[in-house]
């Protein structure tokens, strides 16, 4: 997806004459409201189980020496869900390791035990499902992609853009001096 501004030259010569570190606050700013609607929409896409992956959906802002991006990233305790949702499970065997991993001492205490190993404890040589014990092999059927980030991209790309130059807008108002309006042309 190519997405193309217009307004970008005069928003480029409003912010030469505002000191750098307003110039640097008020971009960050629109970076993060076009991101929150990224982040909406995503929101609103995901599929909602326990809803940990959907409070795991979050933004930010980086600094790569003068560039200024900003992103919609899975982050905290459910985010490890978000691959595995985005993009499928592809069906595979989970097998009992035929090597017992043994329990060791960190510097924090005892490490946790695998499932496999918990397994192994249980009953040797089988998978434990909840309360059944399966045998040494399951076949996990997979599961299809269900994405939610990329579409809400590809959804509210143009409704991103206008919120970045609508907050710009808004900020960038000194005397005579205002701020362009952003469009999105699609061609």
């Amino acid at each position: 997806m190519t997405i193309s501004l217009k307004g970008g030259p005069e928003l480029l010569r409003l912010l030469d004459e505002l000191p750098k570190n307003l110039e640097r606050n008020v971009i960050r700013g629109g970076l993060r409201a076009g991101a929150k609607v990224i982040q909406q929409q995503a929101k609103a896409n995901v599929p909602v189980r326990t809803g940990k992956l959907k409070k795991a959906i979050g933004i930010g802002t980086r600094t790569d020496g003068s560039k200024l991006s900003s992103y919609v990233k899975l982050r905290g305790s459910g985010s490890y869900l978000g691959l595995f949702v985005e993009y499928g499970v592809a069906p595979h065997l989970i097998s009992v390791s035929d090597v017992d991993k043994p329990v060791r001492q960190t510097r924090h205490g005892p490490r946790a035990v695998s499932i496999g190993t918990m397994n192994k404890m249980l009953k040797r040589g089988s998978l434990k499902i909840g309360e059944n014990f399966v045998g040494p092999v399951v076949m996990h059927p997979g599961h299809a992609a269900r994405p939610f980030l990329r579409p809400a991209l590809d959804q509210k790309a143009e409704e991103a853009v206008n919120a970045m130059g609508a907050y710009i807008a808004h900020r960038v108002q000194i005397g005579d001096l205002r701020a362009p309006t952003l469009e999105v042309d699609d061609e």
